[in-house]
């Protein structure tokens, strides 16, 4: 356990032994809630609004499915762009 003051505007310093184990470094986000009368804090990965749509469920699946087929050799390189939207729209 380690034990940290409240200082001026109401900042904690992070123990390092804390931070080095969660991997917390500077400039991270961090969520802090209050849970039964104890604070919970937590890092967290915040994702710009116009990259959201890559970590949707959808786009994760098709993702694994495109690995898969490469990695059974069931897909198809192209070396311009309207060769692969021709062979799309065939």
């Amino acid at each position: 356990m380690s034990l940290v003051k409240v200082k001026n505007k109401y900042q904690v310093v992070i123990p390092e032994d804390v931070r080095k184990k969660l991997k917390v470094e500077i400039g991270d986000t961090l969520d802090i809630e209050e849970k039964d009368g104890v604070l919970v804090i937590k890092p967290v990965l915040v994702i710009d609004k116009s990259q959201a749509y890559f970590w949707t469920d959808e786009w994760q699946k098709g993702e694994r499915e495109a690995s898969e087929a490469k990695k059974k050799g069931k897909h198809r390189d192209f070396k311009k762009t309207d060769e692969a939207v021709k062979w799309l729209r065939s």
